[in-house]
């Protein structure tokens, strides 16, 4: 009983327009004097059509009622189920529902890669952490633990940590990005010293020439990719040493040389990948395929540009274009 109510209250601009019409004609007949006996017949017979419509309609009405309500129980069997009888409006909705449901599951689907990305990537993570813990408990346990090892292993973990907090935010770098002033000179010189041990404990050289270039970009994001490419550097590196100057030809093209192993030619383009660590990788534990991949994104949204050349046996070129394009207001 309550639906059919309910189902009069979704009708009632009808309802009302035909009490509308019958007292319009009420007025027209009586202005006429046309006999009491014809508005009875008039009545009767309008009410009967009036019955048997709204029955008719409250028939399918309840149909349709309880065919949403299973619906609502497997959404997804009941759009592909439906059926093509139906007004022109309920076929809008239909369509509409189809494009939702497409929507909610290729959503949903891509909700569930970026879990499973997610979870490859910690994975890769908490065994990358351990090894620099399994350094310092073995050091410990044959009394060779000394000031050096210890700065170096402790700073592996905090490059681990950092990485793990640059990656679940490089998806948000738009809200992150603080545009100003970068002096690449000093930015270079304070992301050098983080890594002075490695250059003392390894034995390898270190060439800067100053490029005297300003330009506008992200300080901490900028950072993090020179961060990234010289500890692949220093990773690879095992004698010689890595030099830093800008391109001759491109004064904010930045050029980060070392004399490591270098990477094979099928693996130049390939190393950008996510996960992808290549020959050298796979010789190389601790690779874990993500710095080059996370520095071609930072990049790309900073508007600049990164791309290797490399040789193997005689080092590596990292380019880093740090140029944007100017645009005008009007």
């Amino acid at each position: 009983m309550k639906l059919f109510f309910r189902y009069l209250s979704d009708r009632r601009v009808i309802l009302l327009t035909y009490i509308g019409m019958v007292a319009l004609f009420i007025s027209t007949f009586f202005l006429y004097d046309v006999p009491f006996e014809v508005y009875g017949d008039a009545l009767l017979f309008s009410g009967f059509l009036l019955i048997l419509v709204t029955a008719v309609q409250y028939i399918r009405y309840r149909k349709q009622h309880l065919k949403l309500l299973n619906g609502k129980k497997a959404v997804r069997l009941y759009v592909q189920s439906r059926k093509s009888q139906c007004q022109l409006i309920e076929e809008d909705y239909e369509r509409l529902l189809e494009t939702l449901d497409r929507e909610c599951r290729e959503d949903v689907a891509a909700s569930k890669q970026a879990n499973y990305r997610l979870m490859d990537y910690y994975s890769m993570w908490s065994h990358q952490i351990k090894t620099p813990l399994a350094v310092l408990n073995l050091k410990m346990q044959e009394n060779q633990l000394d000031h050096t090892v210890l700065k170096q292993e402790l700073f592996k973990i905090d490059q681990y940590l950092d990485m793990m907090l640059q990656y679940l935010r490089l998806n948000h770098t738009e809200t992150d990005f603080v545009f100003e002033e970068v002096d690449i000179d000093r930015l270079i010189k304070e992301t050098v010293k983080k890594y002075a041990t490695f250059f003392i404990y390894q034995g390898l050289s270190f060439s800067l020439e100053d490029t005297g270039q300003v330009i506008i970009s992200d300080k901490k994001w900028l950072g993090f990719v020179l961060e990234q490419i010289l500890l692949n550097a220093i990773k690879y590196t095992r004698q010689g040493g890595i030099k830093i100057y800008s391109n001759p030809n491109k004064p904010k093209e930045l050029v980060i040389e070392d004399t490591g192993i270098g990477i094979l030619q099928e693996d130049i383009d390939r190393v950008f990948e996510k996960g992808y660590t290549g020959y050298n990788g796979h010789n190389e534990q601790k690779a874990t395929g993500l710095g080059l991949y996370m520095s071609r994104e930072i990049m790309r949204k900073l508007g600049h540009q990164i791309y290797l050349t490399s040789e193997v046996g005689s080092g590596t070129k990292a380019w880093l274009n740090l140029s944007q394009h100017r645009y005008k207001m009007e």
